[in-house]
């Protein structure tokens, strides 16, 4: 393979990386940003509602918090749903107000809604409800020869527990269902905000239901949904999420359960996108029917999990919740990047020097395998001079002059692959990278330094997007030049240019991780160039034994001569006979 194919290769092998990571992660990503107000109007209305009516119904209702260290969620009597949660922390405000993860207002939408089948329970009932503590509060409604108890009391970090008691007041038997649904509005500014050429809207929402003894995981956005709704048994959870932050529900006790998992548009005439302005995500989780006898009663318990896709909040609710969290097709290189991650955070106590301490544990890491392709380009840098020579030579025969390459790959001990293999090697990791540090709620509102207040974001100032395209550009010179002027030039400036656009729309972790992990290849290109200089003087003073393959560069540019000699009057030959 000579330098035009291996540089061509490289810019594929690079190409092929940049749509395998802007492909990957424009399906991975899921549910609301944040707490977006403008999520939370009459966008979501259903047509058939009297707006006004719903908004009487629920500003006239009486209201009970439940409170923990992070995060206030607020419930109504009018259905027991609930009508806002509010998250606690500096990293959670935007707009100098607290993250809203409740984005509808209209009483059937709203979240952790109860639904009652073999139970005439109207969609407009009013429970009375008692605040028992500041973590827990109380509903009741009797009517249908039945009473429904319900209490909400929080759990450990951003979890709810519903506990659902339906006592049966008649003298005989009845079958009883519980349904809890949740819903999520996104309005399309908010899908778009963020998409196009670089990384999609963290905002860009997807429904999502753990189901079977497998643990089969389905994530869908708005499309699929909308044109084939999701019903899965044996379910572990179920829910909707974003990149950030997640509203699950998932049933306890080994309760069997089923999900249905909805999208519609809102806001004008369906199938005209021009009139569409949002999408309403539902998630239903429908317990089995239940006989309850006479003066008996059935109970359901359901673990909902609102808030941030933090790793120990997931893990701790269990479940399977923490593969709520898009990794991508490598998690198990993810789930241990992010481990390392968190490991240097404990070191230095800043998750921007983090990321720093990590790519260098990680260069560290692949250095066997960047080294191998260092050298191999180091090499090929260091016989320019008889791969001029070479061309020079059969410039008007590409079979003599191709045989001749490989002679001297040959005689180098140099493969045209050593480059591009170990590259290929590394992409999993690449991919990992970019998909951990892409996701990580670690990074969401969290600064740097100076300027940097988000690592979550981009580059205000694009600062490393243009950094990274220098050291890139720097890092192309040390690289064996193409054959190709053209192909050269582009190697050289459009490489750079690219990925500095392409960083431009992605958060300034990663970024940060691409200047760092670029300071770092230069660094080690130029230590194996001069390691190979130096070795190269080295044997060019050392008398030659009998193996021409240790021989100097020198020492074999004379025995190339002497070849390319011997070749030249087999080729006058043949061009002689091809004019007879």
């Amino acid at each position: 393979m000579d330098d035009e194919k291996r540089s061509f290769l490289s810019l594929g092998l690079v190409a092929l990386s940049l749509a395998g990571l802007y492909y990957a992660f424009a399906g991975d990503a899921p549910a609301s940003e944040a707490g977006d107000p403008s999520m939370a109007v009459s966008e979501a209305v259903s047509p058939a509602r009297d707006d006004v009516d719903d908004a009487a119904r629920l500003l006239a209702a009486e209201t009970f918090t439940v409170e923990t260290d992070d995060a206030i969620a607020t419930f109504t009597s009018l259905t027991t749903a609930m009508t806002s949660f509010e998250l606690k922390g500096d990293r959670y405000v935007e707009d100098g107000k607290p993250i809203n993860l409740v984005t509808t207002d209209k009483p059937s939408f709203l979240p952790l809604r109860m639904e009652l089948r073999g139970v005439t329970l109207p969609e407009d009932a009013v429970f009375t409800g008692e605040q028992l503590s500041p973590t827990a509060v109380r509903f009741q409604w009797e009517g249908d020869g039945v009473r429904v108890t319900r209490k909400i009391e929080a759990g450990e970090r951003f979890q709810l527990w519903s506990t659902v008691k339906v006592d049966n007041l008649s003298n005989e038997a009845r079958t009883v269902g519980v349904t809890i649904t949740t819903h999520h509005y996104i309005s399309r500014e908010k899908e778009e905000d963020g998409g196009g050429f670089g990384r999609p809207s963290p905002s860009l929402s997807q429904g999502l239901c753990m189901h079977g003894e497998d643990h089969d995981l389905m994530r869908e956005d708005r499309e699929n949904l909308r044109d084939e709704p999701e019903t899965l048994a044996a379910v572990h959870f179920t829910g909707i999420e974003n990149v950030y932050f997640a509203n699950l529900l998932a049933p306890s006790d080994g309760a069997q359960a089923h999900c249905e998992v909805t999208a519609s548009d809102r806001g004008g005439v369906i199938g005209d996108e021009d009139s569409v302005l949002g999408s309403l995500f539902e998630s239903r989780l429908v317990y089995a029917d239940a006989e309850v006898s006479a003066n008996d009663s059935h109970i359901t318990r359901t673990m909902a999990y609102v808030g941030p896709k933090d790793f120990d909040a997931l893990e701790a609710a269990g479940h399977g919740l923490p593969k709520s969290v898009d990794l991508g097709w490598f998690s198990w290189i993810a789930t241990g990047l992010i481990w390392l991650l968190r490991t240097m955070y404990g070191f230095v106590g800043n998750w921007g020097f983090a990321i720093i301490l990590m790519t260098i544990c990680v260069k560290a890491l692949l250095y066997p395998l960047t080294e191998k392709s260092f050298q191999s380009m180091a090499k090929m840098r260091l016989l320019k001079p008889q791969m001029d020579e070479i061309n020079e030579r059969f410039k008007d025969d590409r079979e003599q002059k191709g045989a001749a390459i490989m002679e001297l790959y040959k005689r180098e001990k140099v493969s045209p692959f050593g480059g591009c293999l170990p590259s290929l090697l590394q992409m999993p990791i690449w991919f990992a990278l970019y998909q951990s540090l892409s996701t990580n709620i670690e990074l969401y509102h969290t600064p740097f330094i100076a300027w940097w207040t988000d690592l979550s974001a981009p580059d205000p100032l694009f600062v490393l997007p243009i950094a990274l395209g220098g050291l890139m550009f720097l890092q192309q010179k040390l690289n064996p030049p193409a054959m190709d002027p053209m192909q050269a030039k582009m190697m050289m400036y459009g490489m750079p240019i690219m990925m500095s656009v392409f960083m431009l729309f992605l958060p300034a972790g990663l970024c940060l991780y691409m200047v760092t992990n670029s300071a770092l290849s230069i660094t080690q290109q130029k230590w194996i160039h001069w390691r190979l200089e130096n070795a190269v003087g080295d044997a060019a003073n050392t008398p030659a034994d009998d193996d021409p393959t240790d021989a100097a560069p020198e020492t074999m540019t004379k025995e190339l001569s002497a070849s390319s000699r011997r070749v030249k009057p087999k080729t006058k030959r043949k061009r002689r006979r091809g004019r007879a």
